[in-house]
This record gives structure tokens, sequence and C-alpha cells, in this order.
């Protein structure tokens, strides 16, 4: 490939990001799978090592490549612990981070309503599966999650397909319809429990929880699913943690 052509103020590295992002989204280099070397992709793009260094470490700090020793550099996978940390911000009151396991409480396919339609980016009406998912640890109930996911972006997703999935949600999707979610959008806020959040949280209707909104993101933007979280926040607290940590 020829070098770069930069015409304007964009600097280089950007450039070449861009590019690697561009063969990320389209499956060029897929999840787990090495990408070339440094000198490779100076090669490919026609450019220095320091700018391909530059593009590759944002890329890192970003988590959607990782650098292992002896290894190289690989496409981040949400199997892998550091990947499905960056978007679960639960610890317990020692500060330690919380595991939890899923428990499937229904699936269905709906029409979008016209909120949802703009939140995920959809014509009005068009058809999303609908999730109600319980995560518990230790067996006791601990988040509801409620999440919608667009059947054009998930085709011929069903509920046994969605209950034997191996590991995380976001691994799901990665390894079976080739979607990684590369950004999610949260909005946290207070809610009281009504008779059916309460039975499936295990705590008394009118309980105070915290209630997060999420939206999730793959490349080029693309909205690929809307949830909303109940959490009984007396087992643990949402942690939000900015900038950098050497």
């Amino acid at each position: 490939m020829p070098g770069i052509r930069n015409s304007g103020d964009q600097p280089l590295y950007e450039i070449v990001r861009a590019g690697i992002l561009e063969r990320l989204r389209t499956g060029v280099w897929a999840a787990g799978e090495k990408i070339p070397t440094e000198p490779q992709l100076a090669e490919a793009f026609g450019v220095g090592i320091g700018t391909i260094r530059r593009a590759v470490e944002e890329l890192v700090a970003e988590r959607l490549l990782i650098r292992r020793a002896g290894r190289g550099t690989i496409v981040a996978k949400f199997a892998d612990e550091h990947a499905f940390d960056q978007y679960f911000n639960f610890v317990d009151r020692n500060g330690a981070a919380v595991q939890v396991s899923a428990k499937l409480l229904r699936f269905g396919k709906e029409r979008a309503t016209p909120a949802l339609a703009a939140t995920l980016k959809l014509e009005r009406g068009a058809r999303v599966a609908s999730v109600e998912n319980l995560r518990l640890r230790d067996g006791v109930p601990l988040m509801l999650d409620h999440l919608w996911m667009p059947l054009d972006v998930f085709p011929e997703l069903d509920a046994d397909t969605f209950a034997a999935r191996r590991g995380s949600i976001y691994g799901f999707y990665q390894e079976r319809f080739g979607i990684s979610v590369v950004r999610v959008v949260e909005d946290l806020g207070g809610a009281i429990a009504d008779a059916a959040m309460a039975e499936a949280l295990g705590v008394r209707a009118g309980t105070p929880v915290l209630r997060i909104e999420r939206t999730a993101y793959t490349f080029k933007d693309k909205p690929v699913e809307f949830r909303v979280r109940y959490v009984e926040s007396s087992q643990c607290v949402y942690r939000n943690t900015r900038g950098l940590q050497d």
C-alpha cells in the first residue's frame, strides 16, 4: 500500500489509527488474533515505526488491542479479563471486584418503541430481542438487567442461543456475531423497586435501587444494545476510575 497522504492538519498517527480500526471493524484482524508487527505495519501504511507505535499505543490504552509478552499485539477479546472489567464497574465494600453469574428470566422479540428506536438508531417499529437477565453473587440476586438488541444486527438470536452463551454477553456478541463493543455510555440514577423487581432481587417493594441506563456501541459509532440495570446496592458499589494508572 502506498504511503499515507495527509493533506490536512490531522496528525499522521490518527490516520494510521483509523486505518487499524477499519481493519478491526471489517474483521481483517479478528478478536484474539495477532496483528502484524510494527515493522510490517510501518511498511503497509508507508510511515515510520514511531507513528505506528503511537497509533498502536492509543488502541492499547483504549483496550481494543492487548500487548502480550513474547506474543506481540493481539486484538482484544471479551473473554479477556481486562476487556470484561472495562465495562463492569462494580466492587464490594472492601474494594474487591464483584464476581457474578447470570440467570435468564425472559427472552422475547418485539417491536421497538419510538424512544428505543431513536436510541438504537432504528426505523420505527424495527424488531428487537428483549431480555431480562438476573445477575447473582454467590447465589444471591444482585442486579436485574433488561436488554434490547436489534435483530438486524443479531440475526437468528433466540433464547436457547443466548442462554447457552459462554462467558460475558459482549463476548457472546463478538464470538457469535462478530460484533465488538468498543464504547458504552451510561447514565446513573435512582429508582424504587416495584413488585416484580423486588421479587427478582429479593427485596421489599419500595426499596431504593441504583438504576443504570447503558447504550453500547460498536465501530462507526453504531449502537448495538440498550440496557437498563437495577442494582441492589447494599452488596456492592459502582466505581468509576478515570485517568492514567501505572
